[in-house]
């Protein structure tokens, strides 16, 4: 790639991952086709934004993007893996807790904001990371013990993105945490 078109490159990324992510539906979970695709869009999100801010190429549309390839990515090995989910009983009724505050986060921020409002904050990143690496979790962990420490951490990190929607006048994307809402 040349000039203008490396220029492109983190959006390009990132776009690949929304476009491609759905696919995992299609395939078996933990299959060598699912590895190959869950990893390329596993690295996308890790690789895209350190692109776009090494480039000097970030943007609210690159930042908009990303959200939406997130949601795409999550939804997509979220409901691939939901099987095994739902074999641990109650599990559901705590998913449906973290979509609803989630649900409600995103809607305060759209009447608020205009906008969608997913964040980038420190904890979402982590879950995007557990998220990412639940598959090799599950090679080394019994299946309750990985539920429960991604359960935890995607709860508060689902009422810190409320607390900060709620509490913050203008939406910044990038916010890194709740405490900079107190700034």
């Amino acid at each position: 790639m040349q000039g203008e078109q490396m220029n492109h490159l983190p959006n390009i990324l990132t776009t690949s991952r929304l476009i491609l992510a759905p696919l995992l539906l299609f395939l078996q979970p933990m299959s060598g086709w699912f590895w190959l695709l869950y990893s390329y869009c596993f690295l996308s999100d890790l690789v895209d934004g350190l692109l776009a801010r090494r480039m000097n190429l970030t943007s609210e549309v690159g930042a908009l993007l990303d959200s939406f390839a997130d949601v795409s990515f999550f939804l997509a090995v979220f409901l691939s893996f939901l099987p095994q989910l739902l074999a641990v009983h109650t599990l559901w009724v705590w998913l449906l807790v973290i979509a609803m505050i989630r649900f409600v986060s995103y809607l305060i921020g759209y009447v608020k904001y205009r906008s969608f409002s997913s964040l980038h904050t420190w904890l979402n990143k982590a879950v995007g990371f557990l998220l990412g690496i639940y598959p090799l979790l599950l090679m080394v962990s019994p299946a309750k013990i990985v539920v429960l420490i991604l359960g935890t951490i995607a709860t508060v990190s689902a009422l810190e993105e409320l607390l900060i929607t709620i509490l913050s006048k203008n939406l910044d994307r990038n916010q890194k945490s709740i405490f900079e809402s107190f700034k």
